[in-house]
Formats: C-alpha cells, structure tokens, sequence
C-alpha cells in the first residue's frame, strides 16, 4: 500500500489531472469525468457563466484599448481625431466588452437561485424544509462568498510583497503587508453593511461586488422569512412594492434581488402549471379542440386571422432579449452622443437621473436584467445555448473567472502588450529627453496608428491571456473554491444542533400549518 501511494508514476498522475484544465482531463481520463445532468434552472448557470467571461473582456479591453469601448464613431469632446471605427463597437456586437450590464445580471440570476428552494418548499406547503433551506443558505452564505475572496487576495498580496506583481511595490515588512491586507479583508470585502461607502478593495477592485452580493442576500433571506406564510397574490404584491420602493430609494440592487425572488416564484408557479396541463391532457384526450391550435396553444382571433398566444409571447421575449443587447452597449462615457442611448439618459426617472453619471445606466441595466433573464427561460433557443457544454463549463466556473481574471491580467498583460515603436523625444543631455522606446509585445506587432490595429491586438492578445483566466480559474474552482463549500457544508454539520426542529416549540408543541396559499 505505502509502495503504491509512494509511486511516482501515480503521483505524476495526479499532479497532471490537477495541472490540466478539467475539460481536458475529462477527455483525457474518462475515471475523472463527473456525471452531470441538468436541472430545471441550468440554463441560469450558463448564463452566468457567460456574462463571467464578458466581465472579463469588458476589464481587459478597458485596460488595454480603451479608446474601443466608446460607441461607434463617437470622440472625445473637440477632438475628432480620436473616434475610432472598429466592428466591436456597433451596437449589439458591443456587449462582448460591456461587463457591467452583467453585474446586473448576475444580481437578478442570485436573487432567483437564492430563491428558488425556498419558494418551491412554500408552493408544496412544506413550510419546515423551507425555514431550513433559509437557515443553511443564510449560514453558509458567507464563507462561499467571502473564503475564494480572502484566498485570493492573500496570493496578491504575497505576491506583491515579493515583488512580482506588477506596478505594485512591496511593503516596508511583511507585517506592515498583513495589516494592510487584514484592513482591506475586513473594512472592504467582508463588511457589507456599508457596501456603497467604499467600492475599491485595495488587491482586486473587481470585487466591489462581493459585499453587495452578501448583504442582498440576507435581505433576500429575511423577505423570504417574512412572507413565506402569506397568500399568494399577497406575497407577489408585497415583493412587487418593496422592488419599487427600492427604486424610490435609487436602491438598485435590492431591487434587482427581489426581481429574482419574484421570477423564481412565476417560474415554479409556470412549472405546476405545466405539469397540471400535462395531467389533464392525459385524461381528457376526446374533449373540443375547436379553440386550440394544432400545437395545443389557444388562439386569439384578430383581424380574421389566428395569432398564437405562444407566438405573440415569444415575439415578446425576443424583443426583450434584443432591447438588453442593445441598452447593454450604454457606454462608459458619450452616453449623451451615442444614438439611442441618448433616448434612454434622457427619459431616466428620479432619484437615477441626477444621482451620478452611472447611475442612470444602472437603472436600465437592471431592467433589461430582468427581461433578460425572464426571457431566456422562455426561449428554448436560448435555453438551449446556455444548457449546452460550453455554457455549463463557464457556469462551473464562473466564480473563479470572475475572482481570477483581475490578478492574471495584472500579472502577464504588461508582458503581453508590450508597447508600440515611441520616438525619443526633446534634446539628448537635457532634463525633458526621453530615450526611445522599441517596439515589443502584440502592440509592437500589431502597431495603435489605426483603429484595424487596435481590433486586430485585441483579438489576438485575448486569444493569448483568454486561455491562461480560464486555466487559471479552472484550478482555482478545483483547489479553493470548491473545497470551501464543502468545508462549509461540513461546517454546518458539526454545528447542527440535530434535536432542534423547525416545527417544535420549547414546550413540545408543534406549530400550528401553515395559511392557505390561495389569494
């Protein structure tokens, strides 16, 4: 036994399998290929993984072609000279780089999933299974958030204090870098309350997001509690409110949270419905069809023709879908020269309108969010797409490309780009010369004179530092964040106190059922 766990033959193996990206280990080894199978809100998970990696391309093309992220033709104030042309910039193809509608996203996609077990258990009228998926949720929330952050932020940090980490100088000590890192842990990420106080986390800024992911969620959790006893149309009319007094407040992301605790309850509502229709067609195949079409959906007479409801509905869902692609390209900057972006600045309500120059954006990003999400559910095309393999990977590791894209750019990207060809400038021997700079990396190569070359080094530098995030992201799903939420899971066993049951009072008394779920 020692002989075989001593074996160099196994260990290299090993150290292999946990090297290669597992999509290729899986190919590789078919012992290390997972069964999978999808469930009812699959799809949401590929659309996140997804709008993971577009985050990631919005951050790598605003760091190194930023003049590509203005709209189409648009230039700076008076300077004609800098409108840039590239096929990436018109509208629609623009949301390959436009990361920040995908926060957006991702908030109405956490508010649903957060959700999702907990109604299913309300609309099954197991009212403990629901109070006990709030309790674990809630306890674990923080260390599957918060643990991948502390991990990673402590290699930067490591890293940076030995010097290779790029642009940033190493601490006096090596504690004086621990305290650092301890204040940014614990004023910066994994304090929420005060999320919108402080939205640069020194080691990774692109975790500004992590903090109002958490506190979103335990309001999330606490309106669950709060209304999961009440009638139906009553709890729908009361998440409806509090999403629209957290838009009078200019709250956007309660908002979208509660936007995904609404759809999660259409979607298992649409579900029972379904499989209700599926029980009544099995047993009343002889009734009249006359009002139905051969598809089985009834029809609205207009005009002297016949309009599936089915199909009015999908039209409506594609047109949902290509507003979001298209509000998703709103600039970081000339919002007010792009056309039709300029309609949306302009019809944005209070408090949105005149909070900052982001905040606009904000307002519509959340809504197309919505839509965006409703419809794609509604869509099989489109389901379909974020159900497939590719989709489903970047599901998989969607947390980590989000985590890991940050510090890998900040690490190889200077190396990657390099510079292009920069004359010397002023007199040799004089205070003001600068010595030449050759020319070196994608953008030496491809040159930044012309709007081709800067489309051309981004393609080509993302086809160089695209495979090293997902590689990087696919080890750190394997080696931290997943071991993480097992650990939390296991946390929570052992803290478990096994005699306590949702339905017992101290006295022994069981509570009383639950209230009718009819409104």
């Amino acid at each position: 036994m020692l002989r075989h766990q001593l074996n160099p033959v196994s260990w290299a193996d090993t150290f292999l399998r946990a090297l290669i990206p597992s999509f290729i280990a899986d190919a590789i080894f078919s012992d290390h290929r997972k069964a999978t199978r999808l469930h009812p809100t699959s799809y949401l998970d590929g659309l996140r993984g997804i709008a993971s990696v577009i985050v990631f391309f919005c951050h790598y093309t605003e760091d190194n072609y930023n003049s590509l992220t203005r709209s189409y033709g648009v230039a700076d104030n008076d300077r004609p000279e800098t409108a840039t042309t590239g096929w990436i910039q018109l509208p629609f193809l623009r949301i390959i780089f436009s990361g920040r509608p995908m926060v957006h996203i991702f908030f109405v996609i956490s508010g649903f999933v957060l959700s999702y077990k907990p109604i299913k258990a309300i609309h099954a009228r197991d009212f403990d299974k629901c109070y006990i998926t709030l309790s674990s949720s809630t306890f674990r929330r923080a260390f599957r958030l918060f643990g991948p952050c502390v991990a990673s932020t402590f290699m930067i940090m490591c890293l940076q204090q030995m010097d290779l980490y790029p642009g940033r100088n190493p601490r006096a000590s090596w504690t004086e870098q621990l305290m650092v890192w301890k204040r940014v842990v614990f004023t910066q990420i994994t304090w929420p309350w005060a999320w919108d106080k402080d939205m640069m986390p020194g080691y990774d800024i692109h975790l500004w997001t992590i903090p109002i992911e958490f506190a979103h969620s335990m309001l999330l959790f606490m309106v669950i509690l709060m209304l999961a006893r009440t009638k139906l149309r009553i709890r729908q009319m009361m998440v409806l409110g509090l999403m629209g007094y957290c838009l009078s407040c200019g709250k956007w992301a309660g908002f979208e949270f509660l936007a995904g605790l609404f759809l999660a309850e259409v979607h298992v509502l649409k579900s029972a419905r379904e499989q209700q229709n599926k029980e009544w067609e099995s047993v009343a195949q002889e009734e009249d069809d006359d009002d139905l079409d051969k598809y089985g959906h009834r029809e609205v007479r207009q005009g002297g023709g016949l309009v599936s409801l089915s199909t009015l509905k999908t039209v409506f869902c594609i047109s949902l879908v290509i507003l979001g692609l298209f509000v998703g390209g709103w600039p970081n900057h000339y919002a007010d020269k792009t056309p039709g972006i300029r309609w949306f600045l302009a019809k944005t309500p209070m408090p949105f309108a005149k909070m900052d120059h982001l905040a606009p954006q904000k307002f519509w990003f959340g809504l197309c969010a919505i839509g965006t999400v409703w419809a794609v559910g509604e869509l099989p095309l489109l389901k379909r797409f974020f159900e497939g393999s590719l989709a489903q990977y970047c599901g998989r590791i969607s947390y980590a490309i989000y985590i890991c894209h940050g510090p890998v750019l900040g690490l190889f990207q200077a190396y990657v780009f390099g510079s292009p060809f920069v004359p010397a400038q002023g007199e040799p021997g004089t205070d003001d010369y600068k010595v030449a700079v050759e020319a070196h990396g994608i953008k030496g190569m491809m040159g930044m004179d012309n709007t081709t070359q800067k489309t051309m080094g981004w393609f080509w530098g993302l086809c160089v530092l695209g495979p090293v995030v997902v590689w990087a992201a696919d080890i750190f799903m394997r080696a931290i964040d997943e071991p993480i939420v097992r650990i939390a899971r296991k946390m929570e066993n052992v803290c478990l106190d096994r005699e306590a049951q949702p339905d017992q009072r101290p006295g022994g008394r069981r509570l009383e059922p639950g209230y009718s779920q009819a409104a």
